[in-house]
């Protein structure tokens, strides 16, 4: 059996029980004499094991814990493992606990000595921290971070705190006062090196989070809140989304950075005023919205989080494809192509739909047979007579190039824009070089500007 015994953060803060368990014990081993809890020991003169021979030879906090859990596992009898902290939070104990019977008797956790401001309500280990990937949490919320034993992985974690924090935010490096780009100059650090940062206020924050920006809005459509934000309704804003979703495509073609990050939380208010705005009707909320699309993520991406193989991008797309169709439940390509929302831009959707019919055999056997299509479609275009004629006939000529475009992997939609973006582009030289006598200018003039116009835009 063994009982986990934990010291605290500081000395005298061990339990009468674990005093009385330690006493009891067939062997003791203490994880660490690196810290002022091991006076315990030195002054009662206890017969115990220190594990720092276990600590020098371990290349990190991984290598350690495994280490002394495999270590105390080989002993034999009733044992005693002493470690700093609650007993609760050391990767060590909850090693053991994976492998084996342990009781815990537990004292102060490391999140209560932080920064004496207050108890951590987010306690995480330096090393846990840094092999996450995208660590985040609610500001406000206190943190303590501990297991900083080293220079290294203070760096690592001062990085990953500045994304979240900002460079100047203060924090309490073993109870003394820091600012976080200063992490990593310190001139102590050991195993029991804690960070604590004490809880934020919106007002007073320089960098924010998604939780963040969920409290804003119900802050803004709360009872003290903003009297636009609160006659919204889904109808009033919905337009919103699609302007903002096409601002964001155009800062992502001028290869626009800061707009695409303004652009992409425009775009994410928007979802995020639907999801407060349905929560006040009683409709649903954000944790519903979050629920569905990491839901459809996992489902889709059989690949990844199931047994399909796809070593390839194409091969992803495809079993991405099967996964939506099982899930919808397709029983036809129509059902499909009624899924396709009817608000798109008419070129996206038409792409769209000729997509979702060519995957179930409707195509044109060449190329040839496409081009040849939209002469076609030309032709009966020029012999229209009346206005619905002409309409019906044009809209069959934009269909028909569509398609084309589809063949060669063309986005209709960017290709258009782009083919506008030229148009003006050349344009406005013609005008430029009339002046004011464009209009008095012949064709076969402006013609030949228009030429000039082609080659010197393209520089």
């Amino acid at each position: 059996m063994i009982t986990v015994v934990a010291l605290g953060c500081a000395k005298g803060q061990l339990t009468i029980a674990g005093a009385e368990a330690i006493d009891k014990a067939d062997k003791v081993f203490v994880k660490t004499a690196l810290t002022d809890t091991y006076e315990y020991f030195k002054c009662k003169g206890v017969d115990c094991v220190t594990l720092d021979f276990i600590y020098e030879k371990s290349q990190n906090f991984d290598e350690l814990d495994s280490e002394i859990a495999n270590y105390l596992l080989s002993q034999e009898g009733d044992i005693v493992y002493c470690v700093n902290g609650s007993g609760y939070e050391d990767r060590s104990v909850a090693l053991l606990e994976q492998k084996c019977d342990i009781n815990v008797l537990p004292s102060a956790s490391f999140g209560i000595a932080g920064g004496k401001t207050g108890v951590a309500k987010v306690l995480i280990s330096a090393y846990e921290l840094v092999g996450m990937k995208g660590f985040n949490y609610d500001t406000r919320m206190s943190l303590c971070v501990s297991d900083i034993d080293n220079a290294f992985i203070a760096g690592e974690v001062k990085l990953i705190l500045q994304n979240i924090l900002g460079d100047e935010e203060t924090a309490y490096f073993n109870g003394k006062q820091i600012s976080i780009y200063e992490l990593d100059r310190q001139s102590v650090y050991n195993y029991a090196t804690t960070l604590y940062i004490s809880p934020k206020n919106l007002v007073d924050k320089s960098r924010f989070n998604f939780e963040d920006l969920y409290q804003i809005m119900r802050i803004l459509r709360g009872e003290n809140g903003c009297q636009w934000d609160k006659a919204q309704t889904h109808e009033s804003i919905r337009q919103n989304a699609v302007e903002e979703a096409y601002e964001l495509v155009e800062a992502i073609n001028n290869d626009d950075i800061d707009n695409i990050i303004e652009e992409s939380g425009d775009l994410l208010l928007q979802s995020i005023f639907h999801c407060v705005i349905a929560e006040d009707c009683g409709e649903f909320s954000l944790e519903d919205c979050l629920s569905g699309i990491c839901r459809k993520l996992i489902d889709r991406h059989t690949h990844i989080f199931g047994d399909v193989v796809a070593n390839t991008a194409e091969e992803a797309l495809k079993a991405w494809d099967n996964a939506k169709a099982k899930e919808k439940r397709y029983a036809s390509a129509s059902d499909k192509i009624d899924k396709i929302a009817g608000a798109l831009p008419a070129l996206m959707r038409a792409y769209k739909v000729q997509k979702a019919v060519s995957k179930v055999g409707f195509e044109f056997d060449d190329f040839e047979q496409v081009v040849g299509k939209i002469i076609e479609e030309v032709d009966e275009f020029c012999k229209a007579k009346t206005a619905d004629e002409l309409e019906d006939e044009g809209g069959d000529i934009l269909i028909a190039t569509v398609n084309a475009l589809r063949w060669k992997n063309v986005e209709p939609e960017i290709a258009l824009s782009k083919a506008i973006d030229k148009f003006v582009k050349r344009f406005k030289y013609v005008e430029d070089k009339c002046g004011k006598d464009m209009q008095r200018k012949s064709i076969d003039e402006l013609n030949k500007l228009w030429e000039e116009a082609k080659i010197v835009t393209k520089r």
